[in-house]
C-alpha cells in the first residue's frame, strides 16, 4: 500500500526505517506498525528533529506490546517526556517500557478525557512510573 500524499522524504525515510506504515484514516483497524498520525511525525520530526522522532518510535515499536500504539496521544505523551527528561532514553527507559503496557494506560487515561486530555495524563503516568528508576530533574519545559 502507498503512503497517503505529503509524507516528507524524511519522514519516510525514518518510518521505512522503523517499519513504521503510514495508512489513511479510513482503515477500519491498523496493524501493529500502522499508524495515520502522519501529522503528528511531521510535527515531531519538525519540531524535536530526526534524533527525537527516533527515540520516539524506537520506544513504541522496538518494545514488548506497543506496536500498535502509534496513535496520537502516546506519541505526542512519549514525544513530551523525552523532551523534558532526554538524558533518560537509553538502555534503561527502554527495559522500563518493555513493562509499560501503553495501550493500557492510553485505556486509562481516555477515561479521565473530560478532567485532562489524554496526551497529558498519559505523560504524568510514565513519568510517575518512570521516575524511580532515574536520578535527575527535568532539562527541558515540559510544554
Amino acid at each position: 500500500m502507498r503512503p497517503p500524499r505529503r509524507v516528507t522524504a524524511t519522514l519516510a525515510d525514518i518510518c521505512e526505517e522503523f517499519g513504521v506504515e503510514i495508512v489513511d484514516v479510513s482503515e477500519s483497524s491498523r496493524k501493529p506498525g500502522q499508524t495515520c498520525a502522519r501529522k503528528i511525525l511531521q510535527k515531531v520530526l519538525v519540531d524535536e528533529g530526526e534524533a527525537h522522532l527516533r527515540s520516539v518510535l524506537i520506544t513504541i515499536m522496538e518494545t514488548e506490546n506497543n506496536k500498535r500504539m502509534l496513535v496520537r496521544p502516546v506519541i505526542l505523551a512519549v514525544s513530551d517526556v523525552l523532551r523534558t527528561y532526554p538524558s533518560w532514553f537509553g538502555d534503561t527507559w527502554l527495559r522500563q517500557f518493555d513493562r509499560i503496557e501503553l495501550s493500557e494506560l492510553y485505556e486509562d487515561a481516555k477515561r479521565d478525557r473530560e478532567g485532562v486530555a489524554p496526551r497529558y495524563s498519559m505523560v504524568a503516568r510514565l513519568i510517575d512510573r518512570l521516575r524511580p528508576h532515574f536520578n535527575e530533574e527535568p532539562q527541558a519545559r515540559l510544554l
